[in-house]
């Protein structure tokens, strides 16, 4: 059987040399046509959107501005009118209600007068204060004396952290001459010493390291050989079906590692 090979213009099923020479019939080229709809209209102009569809805008003929709607159009376009039961409730369809003539509307009565009357304040109640300060014209023409000169200067602080910028070697507080020419004591050497690592530090081996000449020259004993070759193992086809494929002897269980075996199953000590 051929490999198929995805991606290629081949079809999956070979086509025989009669379907490729074959004629269509009336029927076949019959359905083969597309499904036009009555109210297609050939050689239309489309206005096409953003999405590719055609637009629903239509071209009208010049006869259509000229014409008259008939009687059962007009008919149609009416609005709605409302349900008598909802005229009956409320008469008037307007928010704006009718006023009746003052001369008909009667006297008002000492209760509408009296909530008609405006919410005086609290007799405690005190006005906002203004904000702007009215600054007599004295003040505006006053001359500050030095006192007040000298009070208005702001606070120079001289204990800070921040000083003129000098050379990039420079500290940020200054030091002074005395702890310059100072000597450290023995305390003071001691504390300064890096913390030293311990005696029995090995530092990491590397990853690579070079193979003496003895091991290159070395030839393997058969038994070692026997021991590099790979187990022959059956493939997973067969595996799967075999459910003790991954049991464990009862000897194996029951076997005691030799010395060296212990030994080189130890990690590497780095």
């Amino acid at each position: 059987m051929e490999k198929l090979v995805w991606g290629n213009q081949d079809p999956i099923k070979p086509l025989s040399w009669n379907a490729l020479n074959a004629k269509l019939t009336k029927r076949f080229e019959r359905l083969a046509e597309p499904k036009i709809s009555k109210l297609h209209i050939p050689n239309r102009p489309e206005y096409y959107n953003s999405w590719g569809r055609g637009s629903v805008i239509w071209k009208l003929p010049p006869k259509s501005f000229f014409s008259y709607p008939s009687p059962r159009i007009e008919n149609l376009a009416e609005p709605k009118r409302l349900q008598e039961e909802y005229v009956r409730k409320r008469p008037y369809s307007s928010p704006e209600w009718h006023v009746k003539d003052p001369s008909l509307i009667p006297e008002a009565s000492v209760r509408i007068v009296q909530l008609s009357v405006a919410k005086s304040a609290h007799p405690d109640f005190v006005a906002p204060k203004q904000v702007e300060t009215q600054i007599t014209p004295a003040a505006l023409h006053a001359n500050p004396s030095l006192r007040v000169i000298s009070l208005s200067e702001p606070k120079v602080k001289k204990e800070t952290l921040y000083f003129e910028r000098g050379r990039n070697d420079l500290p940020i507080r200054p030091v002074s001459s005395a702890a310059m020419a100072a000597q450290p004591s023995s305390r003071t050497q001691f504390l300064a010493k890096a913390k030293a690592v311990h005696g029995d530090y090995l530092p990491v081996r590397p990853v690579q390291w070079p193979v003496p000449r003895a091991a290159l020259k070395c030839v393997p004993s058969p038994r070692i050989e026997v021991l590099s070759t790979p187990s022959a193992r059956t493939p997973l086809s067969v595996n799967a079906i075999n459910l003790d494929a991954f049991k464990v002897k009862d000897a194996a269980k029951v076997a005691i590692c030799s010395p060296r075996i212990a030994k080189l199953a130890e990690p590497i000590k780095r």
